[in-house]
């Protein structure tokens, strides 16, 4: 009786899940026992190794709360020392409760009076600090209460070697285990594959040969020679195919000999090519309604091609910003003929996707000037944004991380500094004074990499609305007249009448606008001059600084925007973090605009900020 060869399928199926479920069996009755003898090995030893631990730290703890109590005998101290205290004794209750070793009882008794006896030292070590001089508090401490810490420090030691001891004695046996195991499963997994592997091969040659004999005949007419016929051996599902393949390769070489299936021949080609594509892709017609789309296009926005031909992009694909993106393109390529792409991101099954979306124009067979359609292309670059939005966050936590400690080290300084601990000499003030200001630069650092990590991967912060570029001069000039002043700098502005305003976020602008005038009076000398500009020109408001200063040195103004670039890193008066340009030219591209500089060394630099009029966010 002829099988199925669904039939044959299951009986080499079965047979493969008997010889699994055999190894698995007895691989998890192996697991189990080794688990159990694991599990006695390592929690109550592992438990009393952690109390003693935990008790060690405690003692550590309270004898630096003893010293304290010596120079300074408050009630803090002695509630602390208590405080402290309780925490010993609930990880000494922890071990006293888990008694597992011989000895290990005594151990726990002896610990106890220790103990005790401390704590007795720690109260007769109070009466003596407040009745005595601080030589006798000293005394006592070093003759008696060490020595009573050591004995409760060695009983310590005593009861952790004693687990320990307890565990290795029991590792070999858990060695034993695991190795028996090992070479049971080992023996059955051996005889499970070797029979496995005769039983499937000889089902499978038999199965297999039908379709080995077809897949051959698909090759030879996957190459063009539609005159084939395949091999009819058996009389389940692969005979039929078979014969249906043999009955479509004849009516196939019949239409090859035809005009039209040349024509198609070459249609299908471009189409095979479109849907092997790995890229989502997707082609529109004028009126935005689907006329292709490719497999992975399919299976990223979860459709079926069949279902959303001929229908408009969003009743297929609800993305608002993927659409009005295409909108907008398709009214340029209409007139320009040129490709536009933007980086757009979305989100898709509940995860965030950046894709560079290219929309591309289907020109007419007929006539090259008219578009029929469009060819929209999704490359995926959300690794590339993630590993982006990585690094910018690693920037931002090490900044984090590094602030708190600089801001307490600055205080710390600053106690010192004050006299509240005490007088200081000249040479301490002068390290001091020292550590202070770099605390100062670091911090300041820090800062300006917390604003630029900011900038990168928050574009939220910014809020556009309409801007009076002379109320941003103003505001910045006015912080700076009396800094300027001091060094005899003339900071003056000047305005150019009706100036438009502009779409862009206040208060960024303004910081630009400070920084870079904060730059020109630190690189100016006395009696230099500092005129800071605003006029339109060709569709644009500039915004000019300029000074009569040192200058920057010709090396440096291709760099000069770059990231830590220190225009003059010798001078030591004038070292900043390097940050703040590269801040202002984020701030500045952020509103779709440009900065650049013009400098000659010895007499003076210009910055120039050019900011598009009313341009769409």
């Amino acid at each position: 009786m002829n099988k199925t060869f669904k039939e044959k399928i299951t009986l080499v199926y079965l047979s493969l899940v008997i010889t699994i479920g055999i190894v698995g069996i007895c691989s998890v009755i192996n697991l189990y026992n080794l688990k159990n003898s694991i599990d006695g090995l390592m929690v109550d030893n592992y438990k009393s190794i952690k109390a003693s631990d935990n008790m060690s730290e405690s003692l550590e703890k309270l004898d630096l709360i003893v010293i304290s109590s010596i120079y300074n005998n408050t009630e803090d101290n002695i509630d602390e020392f208590y405080k402290e205290s309780d925490e010993f004794f609930k990880f000494y209750n922890i071990e006293a409760k888990n008694v597992t070793e011989k000895g290990e009882e005594e151990l726990i008794k002896e610990l106890s009076k220790q103990y005790l006896e401390y704590i007795k030292d720690f109260s007769s070590l109070q009466i003596i600090a407040r009745n005595s001089q601080l030589e006798e508090a000293v005394m006592f401490y070093n003759d008696t209460m060490i020595q009573t810490e050591n004995s409760v420090r060695n009983t310590l030691n005593d009861i952790r070697s004693l687990n320990e001891q307890s565990m290795l004695n029991n590792k070999d046996k858990v060695t034993n285990d695991a190795q028996n195991s090992m070479y049971l499963i080992l023996i059955i997994s051996t005889f499970a594959v070797i029979g496995g592997f005769v039983l499937s091969k000889y089902y499978l040659d038999k199965v297999l040969k039908p379709i080995h004999l077809l897949t051959e005949t698909i090759k030879r007419v996957k190459e063009g020679d539609l005159n084939q016929q395949s091999p009819i051996i058996s009389e389940d599902e692969i005979g039929v195919m078979a014969k249906e393949f043999n009955n479509m390769t004849k009516r196939l070489y019949e239409f090859e000999r035809s005009t039209l299936g040349k024509l198609l021949e070459e249609r299908n080609k471009t189409m095979a090519i479109v849907k092997s594509s790995s890229t989502p892709l997707i082609v529109l017609d004028t009126n935005y309604k689907i006329t292709l789309l490719n497999k992975a296009f399919e299976e990223f926005f979860n459709i079926e091609e069949k279902k959303v031909l001929n229908k408009h992009f969003l009743e297929a694909v609800d993305q608002g910003k993927i659409f009005d993106y295409i909108s907008r393109s398709y009214k340029v390529i209409n007139s320009t003929n040129e490709h536009k792409e933007q980086i757009i991101n979305f989100h898709i099954k509940g995860e965030e996707y950046y894709f560079n979306v290219i929309v591309t124009r289907v020109a007419n067979s007929d006539d090259e000037e008219k578009v029929n359609g469009v060819v929209v292309v999704f490359q995926d670059v959300t690794q590339l944004k993630q590993i982006e939005n990585m690094k910018t966050e690693f920037i931002s936590t090490i900044s984090h991380e590094f602030k708190t400690p600089l801001t307490s080290l600055m205080m710390g300084t600053s106690i010192f500094t004050e006299g509240s601990l005490g007088e200081i000499n000249s040479k301490q003030r002068e390290v001091i004074d020292t550590i202070k200001e770099d605390s100062e630069k670091l911090l300041a650092l820090v800062n300006d990499l917390l604003k630029l990590s900011k900038l990168e991967y928050d574009k939220s912060m910014f809020v556009f609305k309409s801007c009076n570029v002379k109320s941003i001069i103003q505001n910045s000039t006015k912080e700076f007249y009396n800094l300027a002043k001091g060094k005899k700098i003339d900071l003056s502005y000047e305005v150019q009448n009706g100036l438009p305003a502009i779409m862009g976020d206040f208060e960024k602008l303004t910081w630009v606008v400070n920084n870079l005038i904060s730059n020109a009076i630190k690189y100016s000398l006395y009696e230099d001059k500092i005129n800071v500009r605003a006029y339109k020109s060709d569709s644009k408001i500039y915004i000019s600084i300029k000074d009569t200063g040192i200058g920057i040195p010709e090396d440096y103004l291709d760099k000069v925007f770059e990231r830590f670039v220190q225009i003059r890193p010798e001078d030591s008066e004038n070292k900043g973090t390097g940050l703040g340009l590269s801040i202002c030219k984020q701030i500045v591209e952020i509103h779709k605009g440009e900065i650049w500089c013009d400098s000659t060394l010895g007499e003076g630099s210009e910055f120039i900020i050019a900011l598009p009029i009313n341009e769409e966010k």
